[in-house]
């Protein structure tokens, strides 16, 4: 083992067994609980630390540091604290993780100690797992200390010889080998750690190798033959405790001044010419004692010691003590210096509260600054009351609770008290409803004293606190939505009282709403979809869906969350409304809906329209509502093959071959829709000149047309009429002969039919005259026969069986077009046929 490694076995000794605490999933192990350090010595504090290892989160991340400062959910790294500024190093092993535990290895070092280090360290640990930050309570307390010189007489017959011990509170383990240091000169005294010296000067110890941290200087002085010597620098005690101080003295032994008078005193004021005797102090008066022994004389020199106590200590008694005495020996005054400093101190309750989420469970501590050796016994007080033994004491905190401590044996030694300040109260300006935007505060008072801190946290989902302002007031200028939930104030003296849970509600008008269509992705004609709206609202919101116009106008379709199309149609595209509302206001959201649909049924078009003669050029078009936009295919009748793809199809140079049926099909991916056919009519070239020479008589067909069918009504109307006299004379006739009305049987003319297709097909040219039979178009004539109202009824008329008084008749007319050409199509003849209808009314 080298020379460091062994010196920092001792230079740092630590003093307990490690420490385990954790969560089940969670833990993290110190090598020690408590650590104490000689001031400029270097300390390391390690620890391990394990955590549950979840495959979900893979890989591990795992992000460390130590602290003092601050609490577990805001630590201050000690790497970037001023404090410890280029004097700590923290080191970390690799993560390693077994089965379901991943664990790994930190430590800390600290370098040239300072007794402001004197401190509770903690290890946090933050990983990528759930809930993944976790700080060990309750750390590891490092204490800084000096190494002492004390002295001490073991032959009081000879005071020139005194006994050094070099002493440290940590109590090195190790048996380190010590060196002494006399006016700054090695002494070889075979390094133990305490020895006998006779020679006056400043003496100090130090660990061998380790002279830099050597301990403050004790003076062995005088002025040749005039010595003071204390046993002790610097001595510590409580507040109220009693504190003896002691020291030896020495001067010549002059025999012509027999018999020796020495008078002696202690004194803190004055100097060592006008020193104030404690004795005769006021701020001491019954609290001090002073004692000598007898002086002796020894050869040459006479030598003395003594005491002094004082009792009942408080903390304006600490000062530097020296002792004077005076001979009646020339120049016989004499002053120890530097002297003796007290320092007195009150044993103090230290709080802390190690889990934030229950912040009235406190953790007291007893703690003195003068480091009491032996860890004697303390008593815990409640309420005036004892309660435990220990140097801690964990407790939940009520209001009105004050709690103090003691050594044992010594309880009127108690700390001050220390109180927890009243049950606070919260109110809320102003009272009633929260809206949002409004300004709202929250206010703490408690009855405290000494005057109390407050604190405002607010209560986290997982039930959680979280600090997040000081001051008896929290203030939101203009209150969030987000700012609902539960806070409570902490009131804290030395301890601290909660308050109770105060719930906030924002009431906000509804956010802006978003919608969600059902299924997801394209929709199709004829499918079930659905619209949600939802808006994040308080109070809750109602829904209403409007469908936007065309003129940017709504209409109201549905109310409530959902919009339902069981059967979605195309004509149901276009963009729709979500109004959410509730009583602070509202707010809506527009939602495009786009309805894929296949082909609907195409039209077609030829350009140019009428006679196709070979030779020519012709375009045919097609055209369907589809969404997405359809694509086309052309096709001929009878044949498999695609005759052409797109909107048109174009055939130049046509020839008779190219005539037929055509159709064409729109596609997209929904579905596809042949159109009706197209019929597609070649004029060769000899019908074209036939064609040509027939034009003179084809353009006064029209004409012919016209007087045929005048001459036919002509001639139907005086049939009629001669039908009519014919009828009426035979009637008088009956009449005249006797005949009975009454038994007349004969009916008004009823509807007659007469084909007159022999009549055009005569007064055509014979050339042009065809099959009646072949003539199957008609035209038909009515003649109504009537009578006014004041019109007389033929007596021979009355009684018989009228049962009308109009008379209706048909006359059917064929009329074909003149030179029709070959190769014509029955559609162009039978646009070519006319339909006349003629009613003639007789009055």
């Amino acid at each position: 083992m080298d020379l460091r490694s062994a010196a920092r076995g001792f230079l740092a000794f630590l003093l307990s067994v490690p420490v385990l605490q954790g969560n089940d999933d969670w833990r993290v192990t110190y090598s020690s609980s408590n650590v104490c350090a000689l001031r400029g010595a270097m300390v390391d504090i390690n620890c391990t630390y394990e955590y549950h290892n979840n495959v979900q989160y893979h890989p591990n991340t795992v992000r460390t540091l130590w602290f003092t400062k601050g609490d577990k959910y805001q630590p201050v790294d000690l790497k970037n604290d001023t404090d410890y500024t280029g004097r700590v190093e923290s080191s970390c092993g690799e993560v390693s993780c077994t089965g379901s535990r991943c664990h790994g290895t930190c430590s800390l070092r600290i370098k040239d100690l300072r007794q402001s280090d004197s401190a509770v360290y903690k290890f946090k640990l933050t990983t990528n797992q759930p809930g993944g930050e976790y700080t060990e309570d309750p750390g590891v307390t490092l204490s800084v200390t000096d190494l002492q010189v004390k002295v001490s007489f073991l032959y009081p017959t000879n005071p020139t010889w005194t006994q050094l011990e070099c002493h440290s509170m940590c109590g090195l383990a190790g048996g380190p080998r010590y060196i002494w240091i006399r006016n700054g000169q090695n002494v070889e005294q075979g390094g133990k750690s305490s020895d006998n010296f006779q020679s006056e000067g400043s003496y100090s110890c130090a660990v061998e190798g380790y002279k830099q941290l050597g301990s403050p200087l004790v003076l062995l002085q005088g002025n040749g033959d005039w010595t003071v010597t204390y046993s002790s620098s610097n001595v510590c005690a409580l507040s109220g405790a009693t504190v003896d101080f002691s020291c030896t003295y020495e001067y010549p032994d002059n025999v012509q001044y027999l018999p020796n008078t020495v008078r002696t005193l202690w004194f803190t004021k004055g100097d060592k010419y006008q020193p104030v005797d404690l004795e005769h102090d006021a701020d001491y008066t019954g609290r001090v004692e002073s004692s000598c022994g007898e002086v002796s004389c020894t050869g040459s020199r006479c030598h003395g010691t003594c005491s002094l106590r004082i009792n009942d200590l408080r903390q304006s008694d600490s000062a530097v003590y020296k002792f004077r005495f005076t001979t009646n020996l020339p120049g016989g005054e004499y002053t120890g210096d530097p002297g003796v400093t007290l320092s007195v101190t009150d044993l103090q309750v230290k709080v802390s509260f190690p889990d934030p989420t229950i912040p009235t469970g406190a953790e007291l501590e007893c703690h003195s600054m003068c480091g009491l050796a032996g860890d004697p016994p303390y008593i815990w007080s409640r309420n005036g009351q004892n309660v435990l033994q220990g140097v801690k004491y964990r407790t939940y905190i009520q209001f009105g609770d004050s709690f103090s401590c003691a050594v044992e044996g010594y309880e009127r030694l108690r700390s001050p008290l220390v109180y927890a300040p009243r049950t606070p109260s919260v109110t809320v300006s102003p009272s009633g409803e929260v809206k949002e935007g409004s300004s709202v505060t929250l206010s703490c008072s408690s009855d405290a004293n000494p005057a109390a801190t407050y604190t405002w946290f607010r209560v986290n989902a997982d039930h959680y606190s979280r600090e997040i302002k000081e001051g008896p007031h929290l203030i939101f200028s203009s209150i969030l939505s987000a700012d609902s939930g539960q806070y409570y104030c902490l009131v804290q003296t030395e301890l601290r009282t909660k308050s109770e849970l105060i719930y906030i509600t924002v009431k906000y008008a509804p956010k802006t709403p978003s919608v969600t269509v059902s299924p997801s992705g394209e929709i199709e004609e004829g499918s079930s979809v659905t619209l949600r709206c939802s808006s994040d609202a308080n109070p809750a919101a109602n829904y209403t869906w409007f469908k936007v116009n065309r003129d940017g106008s709504s209409r109201k379709k549905n109310q409530g969350p959902q919009l339902v199309f069981s059967y979605i149609l195309s004509s149901d595209s276009g963009q729709y409304r979500c109004e959410a509302q509730n009583t602070i206001g509202k707010r809506s959201v527009h939602n495009s809906i786009d309805v894929k649909y296949a082909p609907k049924t195409p039209s077609v078009t030829v350009s140019p329209s009428g006679e196709i003669e070979e030779g020519s050029s012709v375009t045919l078009s097609c055209s369907s509502d589809a969404n997405p936009a359809a694509e086309y295919t052309w096709f001929k009748e009878h044949e498999d093959s695609v005759k052409a793809s797109g909107q048109n199809y174009s055939i130049i140079n046509i020839t008779s071959e190219h005539g037929g049926n055509y159709y064409c099909q729109a596609h997209n991916a929904i579905g596809h829709h042949n159109s009706t056919f197209l019929i597609i009519k070649v004029t060769s070239s000899s019908s074209s000149s036939s064609s040509s020479s027939s034009s003179s008589s084809s353009s006064s067909h029209p004409a012919m047309v016209a007087v045929t069918t005048i001459v036919v009504l002509l001639a139907t109307i005086l049939l009629l009429v001669l039908l009519w006299m014919r009828r009426k004379r035979a009637s008088s006739k009956a009449c005249g002969e006797g005949g009975r009305p009454d038994t007349i049987e004969e009916p008004l003319p009823g509807p007659l039919y007469e084909n007159v297709s022999g009549l055009t097909n005569r007064l055509a040219p014979a050339a042009q005259r065809e099959p009646i039979e072949e003539q199957d178009d008609h035209t038909y004539a009515s003649i109504h026969t009537s009578r006014s109202e004041n019109q007389e009824v033929p007596r021979c008329w009355v009684g018989s069986n009228v049962q009308s008084d109009q008379a209706v008749f048909y006359s059917v007319v064929n009329i074909k077009r003149l030179n029709a050409g070959p190769g014509e199509s029955d559609q162009t003849e039978a646009s070519e046929t006319s339909e006349l209808y003629s009613t003639v009314k007789v009055v």
